[in-house]
Parts: C-alpha cells; sequence; structure tokens
C-alpha cells in the first residue's frame, strides 16, 4: 500500500474548490477505503490561511480538515520551530533532524536565510510575531517536506512549482522524498 503526504496546497485546493480537489478527494477516499495510506502535514495549521489569518490553535486546524472531509487522514508532526509550530503538535529535534531541515531548506530556498535573525537583518523587518510572511511561508514548505522524509512516506503531493522544478526535485528525491508529484498524477499511485 502506497503512503501519501498531502501538503497545504492540496488543502487549499480542497477549500477552494480548485481542479485539484477532485485528485486530492480520490487520494482521500483511498485511504479511507483503506487502498493507501494518506496523510497531511501538520505544519498546514501554521500557514497562513486564505485570507491570510494565522489559527491560534491546533484544534482549529483539526476542525477545518473535519470540515473539509480531510478530518480522517493521518497527521504528519514536524520538527519543533519556535513561533511557528504548535508545541503539542511538533517533534522535538536532535542535530540529525535538524541536519535534513537544513539540507532541504538549502534546496528549496537557496535565496532566504535559514535562521530568522538573518532574514529580519537582511529585510530591515522585526523578528516580532507574526514572524515575516516570506520567512514563515518557506519554513512551512521545508517542514512539510521535512515531515514527508521523516515519517517515511512515499509521495510527496504537491502543486507547488518550486518542489517540481528541475533544478531542485532531484536534489529532494535525493535526500529521501521518494517521489513528488501533482495531485493528477499522484492517483495514478492508488
Amino acid at each position: 500500500m502506497t503512503s501519501f503526504t498531502l501538503d497545504t496546497n492540496c488543502i487549499y485546493a480542497v477549500a477552494k474548490g480548485e481542479a485539484d480537489a477532485l485528485f486530492v478527494r480520490a487520494l482521500a477516499e483511498a485511504h479511507a477505503t483503506g487502498a493507501a495510506r494518506v496523510a497531511i502535514v501538520a505544519i498546514s495549521a501554521s500557514e497562513n490561511q486564505p485570507g491570510g489569518s494565522l489559527l491560534t490553535g491546533f484544534a482549529q486546524f483539526q476542525s477545518n480538515m473535519a470540515s473539509l472531509g480531510l478530518g480522517h487522514l493521518e497527521e504528519l508532526k514536524p520538527l519543533a520551530v519556535w513561533d511557528v509550530t504548535f508545541w503539542d503538535w511538533c517533534l522535538w529535534g536532535n542535530e540529525a533532524m535538524s541536519a535534513l531541515e537544513r539540507r532541504i531548506h538549502a534546496v528549496l530556498f537557496p535565496q532566504v536565510e535559514y535562521e530568522l535573525a538573518g532574514y529580519c537583518q537582511r529585510h530591515g523587518v522585526r523578528p516580532d510575531w507574526p514572524l515575516p510572511r516570506g520567512w514563515r511561508n518557506a519554513k512551512c514548505d521545508v517542514l512539510a517536506l521535512w515531515s514527508h522524509i521523516h515519517h517515511g512516506q512515499e509521495v510527496f503531493v504537491t502543486s507547488d512549482g518550486n518542489f517540481h522544478a528541475p533544478t531542485k526535485k532531484p536534489a529532494l528525491l535525493a535526500l529521501g522524498a521518494g517521489e513528488i508529484c501533482r495531485p493528477i498524477e499522484a492517483v495514478s499511485f492508488i
């Protein structure tokens, strides 16, 4: 049985009724029937929500997933990051876990500082909460793929072109991503 990880863009596709929603729902149904193991990344709760707001608790995210018909999917905990992750839904890391995160960041966002302080200094912004949107978005994307790899999932499902870029995808696969597919491609693995 193939295991899939749905990133935040898959959730947004369902919430907004986009074309990819059909394929995301097919994956969720495969999970419900036991034809596949499908998970969502818990870091999605830390992403800027449609409309730009941030959630104040992980229970809100779970409620949102249930209302979208995705509440039955597994939730993959990310590596803990101060002021980004929800403390009851993350993993305390070690050196190896942090090293993987740094390698993913270097591939996906070589132009974005890994450390918040460096980002804030370069962009002339304060490290106040909510954290700067650009840095936060990069961190959440990195932690989405980190969660996928760390939890041993096979197919990372995303419509985000950054993961599919010819200069990046091979390096991400070499880090252990398995497969990286768009939702329409992922259903062929069921």
